[in-house]
């Protein structure tokens, strides 16, 4: 079943049970265990943005494996939920090359470490009288 651009965070969610249901790693009965799952993975997909129009709008998996495992804590089920995801989604995307980018809180955290290193290593040279200090 391929994703339809009009889902609702929901919708993804019953049509991704229904889904591990048919694989049979999600059981239907009791009704509870289905429904708790899906209200679980509702609430993830509402709290990451994901819906019917987000799945249309990956060219790729590696953002959509991102988001699902920021949005989630570590499950046992992460897995079953991503490739179940990846299922739904067209045959030239689900099986284009994966690129994760990184975003901005990263690409900031990044830079904040590599200018720490920067002025770590310069104290290290001003403390050594400017001698490199390495091996050559």
């Amino acid at each position: 079943m391929t994703v339809d651009s009009s889902w609702s965070c929901q919708d993804l969610a019953r049509n991704l049970c229904d889904h591990l249901v048919a694989k049979g790693h999600l059981k239907d009965k009791p009704a509870f265990i289905r429904n708790d799952r899906e209200a679980l993975i509702a609430g993830v997909f509402e709290e990451i943005g994901l819906d019917g129009a987000k799945m249309a709008s990956f060219t790729n998996v590696g953002p959509l494996e991102t988001m699902v495992r920021k949005g989630t804590q570590g499950q046992a089920w992460v897995d079953q939920v991503i490739n179940g995801l990846k299922a739904m989604l067209p045959e030239e995307v689900a099986n284009a090359t994966a690129v994760v980018s990184m975003d901005e809180d990263t690409k900031e955290a990044l830079a904040m470490a590599k200018e720490q290193t920067r002025v770590k290593m310069q104290r290290n040279r001003d403390e050594r009288g400017g001698k490199g200090g390495g091996k050559g």
